[in-house]
């Protein structure tokens, strides 16, 4: 199964204002500083250690292309880290032929793609998705680290996640209502009074077999999430009050996936593009991945 997450990014300076990605610092494109930020990544590997203690490293595992033409920066990250015990064994005859020792380095490359629009505030970001190896936070932090080092301090990169439209609208139509949840983030005034450090409250609902009832809920959650102003109002719901945060769970063809009334950059957007692109020798071919890559990008802008 090959996934890509979809992130969209933004260059603020230290006002908070979005910049022109293709004209920022008053006469740099972001397009070329990507590609200067990967040739360095490519000579420096970035180490570090993660929130769970484990050593990992982040760099590519070959030179990134550019394309200047279609503004689209390249290639295959490699992601490694230490922590995992085990064996490798022949196919075959099930021999071992190497033990994973827990400080070895256990290194995966997968695909990736930076497209930065001409005269756009926003960029993309395309991952192929690899169980254990993020990379939303290291790219972050080693990019901003990057422009520190080139003494451009005063602009920082951010990333969100940024699901295509059609995606969304595929679950939102056809998906089943699961469950969803009313969270308060400070408890009644009653409760607040016993002890404020109580934290916030959840309340779960799963819904039974009744198809009307949660075709009913389902379609009041969707309107909200359609028309609820981004703002720090309260979101009302039937008759069970207001609340700081809805979620609510859609099924479909197998899958699940969790959206938010407020917070809806918290979608995830990993799509599966299994069927959609073109192998060779078992392995997605790079040609293939960029051409879908952009299709997303296109239905996500």
């Amino acid at each position: 199964m090959v996934n890509l997450n979809i992130y969209r990014f933004k260059l603020l300076n230290k006002a908070k204002e979005q910049q022109v990605l293709s004209f920022y610092n008053e006469e740099e494109d972001l397009l070329d500083t990507m590609n200067n930020f990967c040739d360095y990544i490519h000579k420096n590997i970035r180490d570090y250690i993660d929130t769970q203690g484990k050593y990992r490293t982040f760099t590519l595992s070959n030179r990134q292309k550019k394309d200047s033409d279609k503004r689209i920066i390249s290639g295959y990250f490699d992601s490694s880290y230490t922590g995992e015990k085990g064996k490798i064994k022949d196919r075959k005859t099930n021999q071992l032929k190497f033990n994973i020792k827990e400080k070895d380095l256990f290194s995966k490359e997968f695909f990736y793609l930076i497209h930065v629009p001409k005269n756009s505030k926003f960029g993309f970001l395309i991952v192929e998705k690899k169980e254990n190896h993020g990379v939303k936070s290291i790219f972050e932090y080693a990019f901003n680290n990057f422009m520190r080092s080139k003494g451009v301090s005063n602009y920082s990169l951010e990333l969100r996640q940024a699901p295509p439209r059609y995606f969304i609208k595929n679950y939102l139509e056809f998906g089943k209502l699961k469950e969803f949840r009313l969270i308060e983030n400070g408890l009644n005034s009653e409760l607040n009074s016993i002890d404020h450090k109580l934290g916030k409250e959840e309340r779960v609902f799963k819904l039974n077999n009744n198809v009307t009832e949660g075709l009913n809920i389902k379609n009041v959650l969707v309107k909200l999430f359609n028309n609820f102003p981004f703002s720090n109002e309260k979101i009302p719901f039937l008759n069970k009050g207001e609340f700081d945060e809805i979620t609510f769970v859609l099924g479909i063809n197998g899958s699940s996936k969790t959206f938010y009334i407020r917070n809806q950059e918290k979608i995830r957007s990993n799509v599966d593009v299994s069927n959609l692109i073109e192998y060779y020798d078992g392995e997605p071919t790079i040609e293939s991945l960029i051409k879908v890559s952009l299709e997303l990008i296109n239905s996500a802008a």
